[in-house]
């Protein structure tokens, strides 16, 4: 399969969950805001789509690394690793998955970033104040002010993303595999490719998903340019002890539970049209070269 088989094939599934399932991650942003979110409860859903912008700009880079990083190791490691002669085991099949997706999801974190910063930020912006200028400019505007802060969260964010890719991608591909040996399915059609496949990640993502939220509560508060009204410095250690002495234990699950059926759908959507969208490129490509 080629380069660009997989670039777009990573667009079109970024591209779909950005635009289906984005309004559920608005809430979520709220939700784990804190006072950060003057809206109120009622207007959770008012505005949802605020800050998408940055986030569309970002996908095509941000996945096409991650994919491109990601099929580069899975495809490369093993044979380097390990003699020619000898078969891989399972458990080590699954450790070249976690550590390929682990690589490039921290190569993909360095160009999400900023868009999540922006993001995150402009979600906050209650719908009331934003007039004709958009959340994801205002947003932009305010952090320019201090260039850096775009940067803010980059830790957060890969301390959020290694262990839920590590966890997410070897559960998916263990899955996928056993659902396919037990079916009987070696030669799967298109649709049984996109079922299997969103079964599979849906199902892993949530669980992940589940288990990392603390570390999704403190991403999305460092990101935030501000904190309880102050201008936001804090660290992570500093974000996660401010948390849970003000708000306690309890908050620091906060959207925990949104969080796992936006990565139900999210997941199963984005590996599911990502799988379909590669297979029926490379198809398409096979068929012209026939001709």
């Amino acid at each position: 399969m080629s380069h660009t088989d997989v670039i777009l094939a990573g667009a079109t599934a970024a591209f779909a969950i950005d635009l289906i399932i984005y309004p559920l991650d608005t809430v979520k942003t709220r939700l784990q805001a804190s006072s950060e979110w003057t809206g109120g409860r009622r207007a959770l859903f008012k505005g949802a789509y605020q800050g998408v912008g940055s986030i569309i700009l970002a996908t095509l880079p941000s996945s096409a690394t991650f994919f491109l990083t990601y099929n580069f190791l899975v495809k490369n490691l093993s044979s380097t690793l390990l003699p020619s002669d000898r078969r891989p085991s399972q458990a080590f099949q699954s450790a070249i998955h976690a550590l390929s997706s682990a690589i490039a999801e921290t190569a993909s974190c360095a160009i999400l970033t900023p868009a999540e910063v922006i993001k995150q930020n402009a979600q906050i912006v209650s719908p009331t104040s934003q007039a004709t200028t958009s959340s994801s400019l205002m947003a932009f505007r305010a952090l320019l002010k201090e260039p850096k802060s775009l940067f803010r969260g980059y830790s957060a964010l890969v301390s959020r993303n290694l262990p839920f890719t590590a966890m997410q991608f070897p559960l998916y591909e263990e899955m996928k595999r056993r659902i396919y040996e037990k079916k009987g399915i070696t030669q799967p059609s298109l649709l049984q490719v996109g079922i299997v496949t969103a079964i599979s990640a849906g199902s892993a993502g949530s669980f992940a998903a589940t288990i990392t939220t603390p570390l999704d509560v403190i991403k999305t508060r460092m990101m935030l340019l501000k904190r309880d009204g102050k201008r936001n410095s804090a660290s992570m250690l500093e974000t996660a002890n401010s948390i849970l002495r003000n708000e306690g234990p309890k908050a620091i699950w906060k959207g925990g539970s949104i969080r796992a059926v936006w990565t139900f759908l999210g997941s199963g959507l984005y590996l599911g049209t990502f799988e379909c969208s590669k297979i029926y490129l490379s198809r398409r490509r096979q068929a012209e070269e026939r001709r």
